[in-house]
């Protein structure tokens, strides 16, 4: 009876070692074996960034096991890309890495020396290249070096209301309480600061409807026009 017990878990033992080898034998053949290198690289969510400029940046991981591919360094070298905003790197076996992009959208620009610059809803700068059309300038380049109110600004522009957005071409940015809106027929609004954006926006669409080229909705309570 005890032989049959000793013989039960002699087997066990070996049945163990032999399933901890078979494991560590996948591993290493995944680890080394070129069949489960990486022969495709998918790269999803590219608009304006050329696919040459983010394969540059994976480094050359054609041909390299899937499981020696250090995802997350892989990221971050595509995340120093300017224009991008979001990456993520992922592994699809037998041979494909993934590359899910999410590109920066341009919120607003300035005119630098060397042409417009593109600003995401951030602030980044992330681009020199012609303008979107009926993408708003900012006309106050001192501002780019207060990023926090240079933020402000970029939301004060997401936070107004379609119609608005639509006829605004410039924005400055002189102050905290003196952002100042100029319209594509040279209007100007006089906004004050960033706070209660949405009621000013419906008070600015309300007086623009009459006459005069300068409108004041700093206090949205007492609009004024002249």
């Amino acid at each position: 009876m005890r032989i049959r017990r000793l013989s039960a878990i002699s087997h066990r033992a070996w049945l163990a070692v032999g399933t901890a080898l078979l494991v560590l034998g996948l591993a290493l053949a995944a680890w080394l074996s070129p069949v489960l290198s990486v022969r495709v690289i998918d790269v999803q969510g590219l608009e304006q960034l050329p696919r040459t400029e983010v394969l540059t940046a994976l480094g050359g991981v054609e041909g390299t096991p899937l499981l020696r591919v250090d995802t997350e360094a892989a990221a971050r070298r595509v995340a120093g890309i300017a224009r991008v905003a979001q990456v993520r790197v992922k592994r699809e076996y037998p041979s494909t890495l993934a590359v899910e992009i999410v590109e920066r959208m341009p919120w607003a620009y300035y005119d630098g020396e060397d042409g417009p610059h593109m600003l995401d809803e951030f602030g980044v700068d992330y681009a020199v290249e012609p303008p979107p059309m009926g993408l708003p300038r900012i006309s106050t380049p001192q501002a780019l070096e207060n990023p926090e109110l240079l933020r402000e600004g970029l939301q004060l522009l997401g936070e107004l209301p379609r119609p608005l957005w639509d006829q605004v071409s410039e924005l400055a940015i002189n102050s905290k309480d003196d952002f100042e809106l100029t319209l594509y027929d040279g209007r100007r609004v006089r906004w004050g600061n960033a706070a209660d954006t949405p009621l000013k926006g419906a008070v600015a669409l309300a007086v623009l409807s009459q006459p005069g080229q300068v409108f004041d909705i700093s206090s949205p309570s007492l609009p004024t026009a002249k």
